[in-house]
């Protein structure tokens, strides 16, 4: 017949010692069984990865982030000084418009008329009556 020896201890009933045992047995166990996960393959996922991915993902939003407010800042720039050239052109249309009304305002050609030598009529315009072959109007109507 074979003997086989109990090795496992019983449960401390003091409250200090139980302590100070568990925790120690605790470590040793979760030591154990880090290295038995290890061994198998399903220990806990390597953290540097997951904080690198983290870091590059936060890098990239910060480069975006001020290459967005570089372009909206030169946008900004492109649309002042558009603003400032469509108030000098506007400063210009109206400019050609005052022109062009002193130009068409009806004294002004008559005054240039007179300039040029053209006179104005004394009595009023005369119309030729091709049917009957005579010539209305005006004051000197035999001629």
């Amino acid at each position: 017949m074979s003997s086989s020896t109990d090795t496992r201890r019983a449960p401390d009933r003091g409250e200090g010692a139980g302590r100070t045992r568990s925790a120690r047995g605790g470590a040793r166990a979760s030591a154990k069984t880090g290295a038995a996960r290890d061994a198998g393959g399903q220990g806990r996922a390597p953290r540097i990865p997951f904080v690198l991915l983290i870091l590059c993902l936060l890098g990239g939003a910060l480069v975006s982030l001020l290459v967005l407010r570089s372009v909206i800042a030169q946008e900004a720039f492109t649309i002042t000084r558009l603003q400032a050239e469509n108030r000098e052109l506007a400063y210009t249309q109206q400019q050609w418009r005052d022109r062009i009304a002193r130009l068409e305002s009806s004294q002004r050609i008559a005054d240039e008329a007179e300039n040029l030598g053209m006179e104005r009529p004394e009595e009023g315009p005369r119309f030729l009556d091709r049917d009957r072959g005579e010539v209305l109007g005006g004051t000197g109507g035999d001629e």
